[in-house]
């Protein structure tokens, strides 16, 4: 059974997102009233999207989007179970490429996935190659339309799954581990309205999604659940998402300024196996969150070409990585 007081944490964060949400929705619905500056204000903008939302099913069939991204993550150390910062002398960096694809099937219903490769490297070696990570792939269905005259916000659902593509078991290294092994339903909300603020246009997006590994991975030696020569085992890694916020104000139709607010949390992972002493173990690991701001400059050419690049960065969490994560994207639609 899931305890409720042991992910009070995720539960105040998704409320603390709906009431923000709503409130501003309520309001400027109120105080501001339709008129044709406000709708070409709002109409004119053009965006590339903030760092770490996820983008709602696109509004015309036939349309494809394609946003390769740049990331290279910096490790400052590890949070440790009660929240302080370990620095570690021989901590993991990594640059990664993953591509955003993006196909309206019709004017609601969209099809998504993200491929990424990954290579990393720390104070003593390096991952062997350039790897190829898990691949996921989504199905979304917007439900309610984004109407910024009347300030009604869309509201899309995610339905998906990732494929365990990616290397996790028998490595040759630690650092060319980059995948979980395991098939995982994808799941989640989005939504995103656009409001005019001092005769500029401010997009909010809120969002929640969940990732249900269905499968325990085998894995054997070196892996990317920390075992090394000679385990034998399984791993079962159990629920992990993300849920926050993200805010893009536009000081004229090209450029424009973004800021995500961004909540992770994960269940533990549970492991069974025997090790090169021959000694049967079995554990769960700790659960983890951490929370990150990503504050970010989008430029936009036109409507169908942009770039954006900011920074992703931790500032809290527990039994996980505290890491910069500086990162450059360029969306193209066709």
């Amino acid at each position: 059974m899931i305890s409720i007081h042991k992910y009070r944490y995720v539960i105040y964060v998704q409320i603390l997102c709906i009431a923000l949400y709503t409130i501003l929705t309520h309001a400027y619905a109120q105080v501001t009233a339709p008129s044709q500056q406000t709708t070409d204000i709002l109409s004119e903008q053009r965006y590339t999207g903030s760092l770490l939302s996820p983008s709602g099913a696109m509004a015309k069939a036939g349309s494809l989007a394609i946003e390769p991204y740049a990331q290279i993550t910096i490790s400052r150390g590890k949070y440790l179970s009660n929240g302080s910062v370990q620095n570690n002398r021989n901590r993991t960096d990594n640059f990664i490429n993953f591509t955003l694809i993006k196909y309206a099937v019709t004017n609601h219903f969209s099809v998504q996935s993200t491929p990424q490769i990954r290579y990393a490297w720390n104070g003593r070696t390096t991952a062997s190659s350039l790897h190829f990570g898990d691949l996921p792939i989504e199905l979304q269905y917007r439900w309610i339309d984004q109407n910024n005259p009347k300030y009604i916000p869309s509201l899309t659902t995610i339905l998906g799954m990732t494929f365990p593509t990616g290397n996790y078991s028998n490595l040759g290294r630690t650092l060319d581990g980059v995948g979980n092994g395991t098939y995982a339903v994808r799941f989640g909300l989005q939504s995103q309205a656009a409001y005019k603020i001092f005769n500029r246009a401010l997009r909010i997006r809120v969002w929640g999604v969940g990732r249900q590994p269905l499968n325990s991975a085998d894995i054997k030696n070196i892996s990317n659940y920390g075992t090394s020569l000679g385990y034998k085992g399984n791993a079962r890694p159990g629920l992990f998402g993300n849920t926050g916020f993200s805010v893009e104000y536009g000081f004229n139709k090209e450029w424009l300024f973004s800021f995500d607010f961004v909540y992770d949390w994960a269940r533990g992972t549970r492991m069974r196996g025997i090790d090169k002493n021959a000694i049967y173990n079995r554990h769960i690991t700790g659960a983890s969150h951490d929370i990150q701001l990503a504050p970010a400059i989008e430029y936009n050419w036109s409507p169908t070409i942009g770039a954006i690049v900011g920074t992703a960065l931790t500032v809290n969490g527990h039994n996980t990585n505290d890491f910069v994560q500086p990162q450059f994207a360029i969306m193209m639609m066709f």
